[in-house]
């Protein structure tokens, strides 16, 4: 009798992104959550960079030889304390450490590894013309990563994407927006909650804008997911601070956001507005660039509460008898 041995599945990876700093520790105790919803490996990323007083008293080697052995050790520590934290959890914990610029080495590591999330804390600031953005590395890795970036500030957690928040401007890549919306919340049975800011009171504006948002809302519910749709005025602030307290008053679980990439200067969602709510929104937020597919694969976690593959599976069958 042959014996045909099953297919192992190859295991999903999400990359955490660890400096040490406090935020990127949160940032690794929330990713537990994740990694038990995709049944995925988290990859503990550590980036040295060449810099401090050790390195004008030791020779190139010497140095690299000191920092990096340190670092390994940090590394150790953590995914020791980690594990432990989570000891009833059949997570995998592979510490890796690469040496370079860290936003370089991080959008590296997530190509080489086909990772399909990265998980940022949000540590470091700047601040241009009296408004502050997320620092150099962060914003660098939201602009160019090969798959979508998780950034979490303060206390924010991820338990599941139950109550997603999809602010639409309804410029160009907005279509993929949706299309991402559908796609997470078709993984966990998620609310869509629309939002569309009207900066000012300009009423055909905003009857356009009401023509758009329904059209999108009719789009989300077809697939299957429950919807709501609403057009908010700014009220004089900014808009960053609209949408985050919208957020706040569905009690979201996730903001998604289109972001775009480096070489590109574009107002709104994709600029300086969305920089804006990555960094201040306590709430987790999901970014990607136009470009970007988000595809886990079958998660055995997966619980797909609206039956959307069974029903794929089904119309599959059927096709083919």
């Amino acid at each position: 009798m042959e014996i045909i041995k099953e297919k192992k599945m190859k295991r999903n990876k999400i990359l955490v992104a660890v400096d040490f700093e406090e935020q990127s520790i949160k940032a690794l105790q929330q990713s537990y959550h994740l990694a038990k919803l995709f049944d995925a490996e988290l990859l503990l990323f550590h980036v040295v960079e060449e810099t401090g007083i050790l390195k004008n008293f030791f020779s190139h080697n010497e140095y690299n030889k000191k920092v990096l052995q340190k670092a390994k050790e940090r590394l150790n520590k953590l995914e020791k304390t980690t594990r432990n934290t989570f000891a009833d959890s059949n997570i995998v914990l592979n510490p890796l450490i690469a040496k370079g610029k860290p936003y370089e080495q991080i959008i590296q590591a997530a190509i080489d590894n086909s990772v399909i999330l990265i998980i940022m804390g949000k540590n470091s600031v700047i601040e241009k013309q009296g408004r502050k953005f997320v620092g150099s590395n962060n914003l660098n890795v939201v602009r160019e990563a090969p798959c979508p970036v998780i950034s979490i500030k303060g206390n924010g957690s991820f338990s599941d994407f139950s109550n997603i928040l999809l602010p639409l401007d309804f410029t160009k890549p907005f279509q993929k927006q949706i299309q991402h919306a559908i796609k997470l919340g078709g993984y966990f049975g998620s609310t869509i909650n629309i939002l569309s800011v009207l900066p000012g009171d300009n009423k055909m504006n905003k009857l356009y804008k009401q023509v758009q948002i329904n059209q999108v809302k009719n789009i989300i519910a077809k697939s299957g997911l429950r919807c709501t749709a609403e057009i908010v005025k700014s009220k004089g602030e900014r808009i960053c601070e609209t949408i985050i307290k919208y957020a706040r008053k569905i009690d979201a679980d996730l903001i998604l956001l289109m972001t775009q990439q480096k070489k590109h200067v574009v107002p709104f969602f994709i600029g300086s507005t969305a920089h804006e709510i990555i960094y201040e929104s306590e709430i987790p937020v999901f970014s990607l660039i136009p470009s970007v597919k988000f595809n886990p694969g079958v998660i055995t976690s997966f619980v797909d509460p609206l039956g959307l593959m069974e029903r794929k599976s089904k119309k599959h069958d059927l096709n083919n008898q």
